[in-house]
């Protein structure tokens, strides 16, 4: 069996199969039972949950009856092999371990404690996260409460708050903070007197760099604890808000985790006469403003010093691209694990990314190691293989630590690997050096935003820069977080007296010149750049000359990441070749790529590219690039969009020669366009304004989105496309697209209840698309001036503009056309006291939309129906039709505004037909999705229908949340029910 109280209450069977429990009183029993799993529940606890103190004389009676009608659900083959027992005058429900998900609950979250405490840090959070991903809802929420029941829900509750608290514990001590601050929000907002969780939510944006936020939060807490209870925050968040304000570097850094270095054995006599005299100590001095990195500093003095004492890794490897303090980092945690070499620290600059100076090659690496040790250049052997045994006989017994910095390849250092054992060669290299130390590598990446602050923040303090919070947390964002970026802008200020950090933020925002600001004497970002693309664009190598072009060409697009076939697109070739050269590029860390077949350019990289691309590549090699990618995101949006729902009448698009991405379904296909959606937003908004030809792509990209928009519920980002799609469409002086935009930005207005902008579209695109002879986009206009006319309650208006409607799509043979015009026309016939005509109406519109196919139109017509059977006073009938309109909607993944109306209707027929209970969890849903839609009409609707519900109740003994019935009759065969309740 499995059993799930956190949310709705589901019971499955062995074989998988949902056992409904329909019966209230039977879903009750179940919960009582179940929140006492394995333990006996006498006959007086089980009649308090299901009445409290008003239980019916035949209290009893009914509870064996509902107990008997459990086990033949449960066990409908032999009710008496039901896991429900019969103990004393009580009942026990056995559960097994795993059936249940309250006990799996428990269990993990004692076993992710439990490793907390003893340290596991990781793992304990990975199981109190698993814990907590049981939980889909609030405990039993679909099953109606007694004061019992919720006494039970409530203690629930705490327990989850308890481990949620528990494990947000843990990810900031794993230096989660950024990923810990959304779901903190949340709890705050669900529990804005509980301290712990606020203090949590200081801490994590302290550690992010967001201090002004996190000092923001104490102020609300302590005027909420005033406002509500008249006390003041308690001591360890005042304390913690007095840290914040001072700045504490150790609380907004976090704490290192210490790992002993142990005591190091001495060498025995035999030994040390076989050393050399001189132990070589070569580790140049530490970086004097090194903070942040702790996570990536954790996991290396992991491998360099095992906090149990076994050996140190033999290769390990930090790789990044230029500029993200590959060097330093090695070098701090070299210092941090030095004790746990003493027979030396080496170091060596392998020279693999300096211009204009040669590498040394692995020959004189070695010879070079062995010179360090004693060996006399005379005797180091010329034979490479032959010069790494003799090292490694040197090395034995001993323990050393190589930091070999700014490797070209793993062939530079290849003969060194592996190291012996209780050695080890620590590598930094610009290139992918996975190879050389799978489990063993850091792949480095820019700071966070928290990190930045933090080390601009001690470099200002160090030189006396005055700064403020404001200016220092945009100069680490217009330094990508690269260190080397955030190290040249203090640099810059600390040698110009008269500057201040405002004045090079100023410089800085100049895109144009990012590059030429952010370089003081030698050292630059563009240098350090320029070194990893000139070694591919001088390449001997075809590949990577082609890597270098697309480099350039990637650089063109202003995308926050780009998929395998966006980069075929760009570079006009199959994937699989984009993919050897893309993965190139990868390889020389010029591009990321954070998931299997996306890339992303970080941005100062990303400006070299650009001018590398305007530098290199002609106005039209350049235009066609962006041209090809537009034409791949327009040629498989379009098709997404019609996967999704092929009945809608889309907006036309232009021609293009690209292949789309194959979605063979609607699932595949909406998350296709969720995953694009940044880059198809951010690609539109590049080419708004280039040439015609270019334009016209992205005006034709913006408005085939305008039906996911939609669904999805992005108004703002509709309003936005719609209208700068109209503004472009009539600089191309492109009637066809302007009309299709005017649609799409009345649309939008509807959807953000600016209801005198949507009917000023409306109209303009009904003149519009009469002067082009357009009776699709006319018919589209009279249907959307229709709707607008209900919502603003003119239904004389209303039925005339769906009438008209109606002739021009049965002219034209527009079968969507003529459904929604029956749609509208029954609305209309409704609102103005025609049920029966409505019905009538709206009854072909049904049959039509399922001779079509056409789900989302059954499923609003189905709604419209079940209001009509409403005002027909047909309450049984609306219920069914309103059901099935919801079950529809689920299918068809219709927007909110439509499944908030059926829950209104759907919550005025139970409370008709007397069920009050389930009328009032209906009418709730409805608000809360109208509320979050911000849809203000559904919203009122909901808010109607409420107040209706509320004035057919009455306190019942004086006890105001304990509703009954008044004042309508019930339904043959409903009275003994409500009774029970």
């Amino acid at each position: 069996m499995d059993y799930r109280l956190l949310g709705s209450v589901r019971v499955r069977d062995a074989d998988g199969r949902e056992i409904p429990l329909v019966r209230p009183k039977h879903r009750q029993v179940l919960v009582a039972l179940l929140v006492s799993a394995n333990r006996a529940v006498t006959a007086d606890q089980l009649v308090r949950h299901l009445w409290d103190g008003a239980a019916p004389r035949s209290a009893r009676g009914n509870l064996k009856t509902y107990i008997s009608a459990l086990r033949r659900l449960l066990s409908p083959a032999d009710p008496g092999a039901a896991p429900i027992e019969t103990v004393g005058d009580g009942y026990r429900l056995d559960v097994r371990p795993g059936e249940l998900d309250l006990l799996t609950f428990r269990d993990l979250a004692r076993q992710g404690r439990r490793t907390l405490q003893a340290g596991d840090v990781r793992r304990g959070e990975a199981t109190l996260r698993r814990a907590l991903l049981l939980w889909r809802d609030d405990p039993f929420h679909d099953v109606p409460r007694t004061l019992a029941l919720e006494e039970i829900a409530v203690g629930l509750r705490e327990e989850r708050l308890g481990v949620f608290e528990d494990w947000v514990d843990a990810r900031l001590e794993l230096g989660l903070h950024t990923e810990a601050i959304g779901p903190l929000r949340q709890c705050v907002r669900d529990n804005p007197l509980r301290e712990r969780p606020w203090g949590q939510l200081m801490l994590a944006l302290a550690r992010d760099g967001r201090r002004a936020e996190a000092l923001a939060a104490f102020h609300e807490l302590r005027t909420r604890l005033v406002g509500d209870l008249g006390v003041e925050p308690g001591h360890p968040v005042q304390r913690l808000h007095q840290r914040i304000l001072a700045g504490d570097a150790e609380l907004l850094l976090g704490a290192p985790s210490p790992h002993a270095a142990g005591d190091v054995p001495k060498a025995s006599d035999g030994e040390a006469s076989a050393r050399p005299p001189t132990v070589p100590r070569q580790l140049p001095s530490d970086a004097p403003h090194f903070v942040g990195r702790e996570r990536e500093l954790s996991r290396l003095e992991t491998w360099l010093n095992p906090p149990d004492g076994s050996p140190p890794t033999p290769v390990v490897a930090i790789c990044g691209p230029p500029g993200a303090g590959k060097s330093a980092l090695a070098l701090h945690v070299a210092h941090r694990a030095a004790a746990r070499f003493p027979d030396g620290q080496v170091y060596v600059n392998l020279r693999g990314a300096m211009p204009g100076v040669r590498r040394l090659d692995a020959g004189e690496l070695i010879g070079r190691l062995l010179r360090t040790f004693g060996t006399p250049g005379s005797e180091v052997p010329a034979d490479v293989d032959e010069a790494a045994s003799a090292l490694r006989t040197i090395l034995h017994d001993r323990r050393v630590l190589f930091l070999l910095d700014d490797a070209s390849s793993i062939a530079q250092v290849g003969p060194l690997l592996p190291m012996t054992a209780g050695s080890t060669v620590l590598l930094t290299s610009r290139q992918n050096l996975a190879q050389a130390a799978p489990a063993a590598h850091v792949d480095l990446g820019p700071m966070t935003r928290g990190e930045a602050v933090a080390m601009l923040t001690r470099r200002f303090q160090a030189g006396g820069i005055g700064f403020s919070q404001r200016a220092v947390e945009r100069l680490a964002d217009l330094c990508d977080g690269f260190p080397l970026a955030l190290h040249v802008a203090g640099a810059r200020l600390a040698s110009r007296s008269g500057w201040s950090a405002d004045m090079l933020i100023e410089r800085l925002e100049d895109e144009s010149n990012r590059l030429d600001e952010l370089r003081t004497g030698d050292a630059g970002v563009r240098s350090s750049i320029a070194v990893s693309y000139t070694a591919l664009a001088d390449s001997g190598q075809a590949l990577d000359r082609e890597a270098a072009q697309a480099f350039r060409l990637i650089g063109l697009l202003r995308v926050p990441d780009l998929s395998l076939e966006v980069v075929a697109a760009l570079l006009d070739v199959p994937p699989r070749a984009a993919e050897q050269v893309v993965e190139r590029l990868f390889d020389a860390r010029l591009v990321e790529s954070p998931t299997p077949g996306r890339y992303t350019m970080h941005d100062l990289i990303r400006l070299y590219a650009q001018e590398r691309a305007l530098d290199t590549e002609p106005p039209d090699r350049r235009k066609a690039a962006l041209r090809r990618v537009l034409g791949f995101f327009l040629a498989t949006t379009s098709a997404a969009v019609r996967v999704i729902d092929p009945h809608r009448l889309h907006a036309g698009v232009p021609e293009v020669p690209q292949t789309p991405k194959p979605l063979h379904d609607r699932e595949e296909a909406t998350r296709w366009l969720e995953r694009e959606r940044p880059n198809l937003m951010t690609i539109v908004g590049q080419a708004w304004d280039a040439d015609a030809a270019t334009a016209r792509l992205a005006v034709g990209l913006a408005l085939s989105l305008q039906w996911h928009l939609a669904a999805q519920g992005y108004r703002h980002e509709m309003l936005w496309l719609g209208t700068r799609s109209l503004q472009t469409a009539r600089r191309l002086a492109d009637r066809g697209s302007e009309a299709q935009a005017l649609a799409m930005v009345a649309m939008a207005h509807r959807l953000l209840n600016h209801d005198a902008e949507e009917l000023k579209c409306l109209n303009e695109l009904l003149d519009l698309c009469r002067e082009l002879a357009d009776p699709l986009g006319e018919l589209r206009a009279l249907g959307n001036l229709a709707s607008a006319c209900l919502l603003l309650e003119r239904p004389e208006e209303a039925l005339r503009y769906a009438e008209r409607q109606l002739t021009i799509s049965r002219r034209v043979g527009s079968s969507v056309g003529e459904r929604y015009a029956l749609m509208m026309m029954g609305d209309a016939r409704l609102v103005l006291g025609s049920p029966a005509e409505a019905v009538a109406t709206l009854r072909q519109a049904l049959r039509r939309a399922r001779e079509a196919g056409d789900a989302m139109h059954e499923a609003m017509t189905l709604r419209r129906l079940g209001e009509a059977y409403l005002a027909a006073g047909d309450a049984v009938a609306a219920r069914a039709h309103l059901r099935d309109s919801l079950s529809s909607f689920d299918a068809c993944a219709q927007g909110p505004q439509e499944r908030s109306q059926a829950l209104v209707a759907l919550a005025r027929s139970s409370r008709m037909l007397g069920d009050l209970g389930e009328a009032a969890r209906h009418v709730a849903e409805s608000l809360r999705i109208a509320r979050e839609s911000g849809d203000r009409h559904d919203e009122r609707r909901a808010l109607a229908e409420q107040a209706e519900i509320h004035g057919h109740c009455r306190p019942f003994r004086g006890r105001p949340n304990f509703l009954v019935r008044k004042g309508v009759d019930f339904p043959e065969g409903r009275q003994s029910e409500w009774e029970e309740r």
